[in-house]
């Protein structure tokens, strides 16, 4: 399993379950982001910038040096912009980084992971995009807009990569980690939770579950899109989201 992002909540999560079923990963994450709090006993981890297409084809290159194929690949990467903001207040290299790292990494990571997941005899693509690409917040309409393209993108895969190599999407809504301080990409002193802090009791009372998601609710679909138990799946989209969105 390769896991772009595995260091941030769900991804960390998402590496402790699936190396406790015996599950072989490498992570791909900001070397910032590779820290000792983050690591998983018995994952290997590579540096890359999502942002940078020269990072994204070394690691690639450093997965093929080490596994022959690769049975899933899991796509993770993604921030908002914050403080929340309209879209004509997002400058052009804001929206540029941004589209960089939550939908045109994926669509590089994929393809350049595709000739080891077609040695696979079940292979998966799993994306995780957002319930906010379906039901949009003002001030957030940079993030949708990439998460819509992250849905849209693997639908494509899914159609083109079939039948050797499914791929299907997990749609969150809000889940208990520092992506709402802005990802754990950010510097300590750059995080800030608060617009969401201050929207909390407002939010969850719409979730008819009752509570904001925690990684694990995520990392369960997330593998079950991986394995075999989702074997006649591609090109849907599962929402995660309490409820609170039944589209």
């Amino acid at each position: 399993m390769v896991i772009a992002g595995g260091c941030g909540g769900i991804g960390h999560e998402l590496v402790v379950q699936a190396a406790a079923s015996g599950i072989e990963v490498i992570v791909l994450d900001l070397p910032q982001s590779i820290r000792d709090d983050t690591k998983v006993e018995g994952a290997r981890y590579v540096g890359f910038d999502a942002a940078d297409p020269a990072t994204i084809e070394a690691a690639v290159a450093d997965v093929a040096r080490q596994w022959d194929s690769v049975d899933s690949f899991i796509f993770l990467c993604g921030y908002p912009i914050l403080p929340r903001r309209p879209l004509a207040e997002v400058s052009l290299n804001q929206w540029n980084h941004l589209m960089a790292v939550n939908m045109t990494s994926a669509y590089l990571l994929a393809n350049a992971l595709l000739p080891m997941l077609r040695k696979s005899e079940q292979a998966a693509i799993v994306t995780v995009a957002s319930s906010l690409a379906y039901q949009v917040m003002p001030g957030m309409g940079a993030y949708a807009s990439s998460k819509g393209g992250l849905v849209s993108l693997t639908k494509a895969l899914a159609m083109e990569c079939a039948p050797r190599v499914r791929a299907n999407v997990v749609a969150p809504g809000a889940v208990e980690t520092d992506f709402l301080a802005g990802g754990t990409g950010k510097a300590e002193s750059e995080a800030d939770r608060s617009w969401f802090d201050a929207m909390a009791e407002k939010y969850v009372a719409t979730v008819p579950l009752g509570r904001v998601a925690m990684p694990a609710d995520v990392v369960g679909p997330i593998l079950f899109l991986a394995g075999p138990a989702s074997g006649y799946m591609t090109g849907q989209v599962l929402h995660l989201n309490g409820g609170r969105l039944t589209p």
